[in-house]
């Protein structure tokens, strides 16, 4: 029997096909819905492509080196922020655990210590300090 033969008996009545045409009939479909599929997704990223080009007519290059001007320059600042307010906060809980005046306190220097525990970690901690409070 040929392809055809056995999808057509495959939908009228597959009880009348041998083990073999059966195995053989399955792997045709599979193969055939796989196909249509990526010929579907590919089309789609087709017209995504051609709907962004339309509505960002801009170059490649020149969106890049914008994005990565603004994000270094953006970066920059929230950066000098984030440090101004983290060295203040470091220096009040500092002050406050010793019990002294927080003018009496100069930081010199912070350093970010990286954090290697894994996640259930990180929770079972979480879930202790909220359970104490």
């Amino acid at each position: 029997m040929n392809i055809n033969e056995i999808l057509d008996q495959m939908s009228h009545d597959i009880t009348a096909l041998t083990f073999g045409e059966k195995m053989f009939g399955g792997l045709v479909v599979t193969v055939l819905s796989m196909s249509i599929v990526f010929l579907v997704l590919i089309l789609l990223i087709g017209i995504i492509k051609a709907m962004d080009s339309m509505v960002n007519p801009k170059s490649k290059n020149e969106t890049e080196e914008n994005f990565e001007s603004e994000y270094i320059q953006n970066y920059e600042q929230e950066d000098y922020e984030d440090m101004s307010e983290l060295v203040a906060v470091i220096s009040a809980a500092v002050a406050c655990s010793m019990g002294v005046n927080e003018s009496k306190i100069k930081v010199v220097n912070i350093n970010r210590v990286g954090n290697d525990s894994p996640t259930w970690a990180k929770n079972g901690r979480l879930e202790q300090l909220q359970n104490r409070l």
